[in-house]
């Protein structure tokens, strides 16, 4: 059920949205107009819920669930958003050492015909999946809209894996933002952003193997959660999928390839 208020005393407009991209979100905004925050939100909602509806591949009518039916037997046109997102992923998984790949298994078999913007698959039963790259997509136009029309001061969390914060919280020069250990065995790991994003990544009791390194046809073993903070968004929702999918330990040498502000190793 989705909830939204404001506060007058504080200029807080507060929306949780208990299932968006796969996870729960909520939203900080400040402002002293209600009506344009409102407004300015309900625009933003709308616009993710159009690209969950184009990035969905569990969703039938989704373009990429109509891509990834008929790009097994004949050349599929993409529209420009979508050309446009797969080639920011062909960028990361060249620069990743093919350790982030949408298509899970190797991207190299995408053939991607640049004047008709059309794609094939060259091997049958390959699909795409951009659940580690959607949710910074997300976070990245979030923070351009907000940028464009004047927001100062916001933290956009969606269910505390993938985080934007714009500006410092009220009461303090940053935002402090707790990331918990999903298994419970330890504190949770604070970080103080301030007009940047972190995003983490690893296995949880609920999904110990939704990570899969394509390079050894396998998936991720074991309890191990890192976190990548960068002024990107859609850097730190990659690097994070990308890193655990390495198994490497510290952060491999091809991170170094993007403008990171930090990252850890949480477990």
């Amino acid at each position: 059920m989705r909830y939204a208020n404001y506060y007058p005393s504080s200029g807080l407009y507060h929306v949780s949205l208990p299932l968006l991209m796969g996870t729960r979100l909520d939203v900080l905004l400040f402002g002293e107009d209600k009506q344009q925050l409102e407004c300015l939100w309900l625009d933003t909602e709308e616009e993710l819920s159009r690209q969950e509806k184009m990035l969905n591949r569990f969703d039938k009518e989704s373009e990429v669930a109509k891509v990834n039916h008929d790009a097994q037997f004949s050349s599929v046109g993409l529209s420009e958003e979508l050309w446009d997102i797969l080639l920011d992923c062909r960028r990361y998984y060249e620069l990743t050492e093919g350790y982030f790949d949408v298509t899970l298994s190797d991207f190299s078999k995408i053939i991607m015909m640049e004047e008709s913007h059309s794609i094939l698959f060259d091997q049958y039963g390959m699909a795409l999946d951009f659940g580690g790259y959607a949710k910074g997509y997300a976070l990245q136009c979030v923070g351009k809209r907000f940028s464009e029309t004047g927001i100062k001061r916001a933290l956009v969390n969606f269910g505390n894996s993938s985080v934007l914060a714009i500006g410092t919280h009220p009461y303090g020069e940053s935002w402090p933002v707790g990331i918990e250990d999903p298994a419970g065995e330890r504190s949770p790991t604070m970080f103080n952003l301030r007009d940047t994003s972190v995003s983490v990544s690893g296995n949880a009791p609920a999904r110990p193997q939704h990570i899969v390194n394509t390079r050894k046809k396998a998936t991720v073993e074991g309890g191990v959660m890192v976190a990548v903070v960068s002024d990107n968004p859609v850097d730190a929702e990659v690097l994070t999928t990308a890193w655990i999918a390495s198994g490497e330990e510290p952060a491999p040498e091809w991170m170094s390839n993007f403008d990171l502000k930090n990252t850890y190793r949480i477990k």
